[in-house]
């Protein structure tokens, strides 16, 4: 039987502040009065894991959560590459040769 366990995925400094079960992906969040403490994040996290149970997850879930972080991080990418030529193309317009 496979071994479940929780990973934090979101971090303030050092304060998780999201976990994810690695068998059924399910999301535990901590509340914001926890989030003061590193130890109280912790404890809260692992009580929230500890009385959970986990749904077996359909194929087509998993395939369609994927695609869309996939697909969130291709747009991340473009965002970046869009920014760059923004950038390039305002350098361009001080030498274009036209005058105001």
């Amino acid at each position: 039987m496979i071994q479940r366990r929780i990973r934090a995925v979101k971090w303030l400094n050092t304060t998780p502040a999201l976990g994810v079960c690695s068998v059924c992906s399910r999301e535990f969040k901590v509340p914001m009065n926890a989030l003061k403490r590193t130890a109280d994040a912790q404890a809260n996290l692992q009580e929230q894991f500890d009385r959970h149970k986990c749904q077996s997850l359909d194929s087509s879930k998993v395939d369609a959560r994927t695609h869309v972080l996939l697909r969130q991080e291709s747009d991340e990418d473009d965002d970046e590459e869009e920014d760059d030529r923004r950038e390039e193309d305002d350098d361009d317009d001080e030498g274009d040769g036209y005058s105001e």
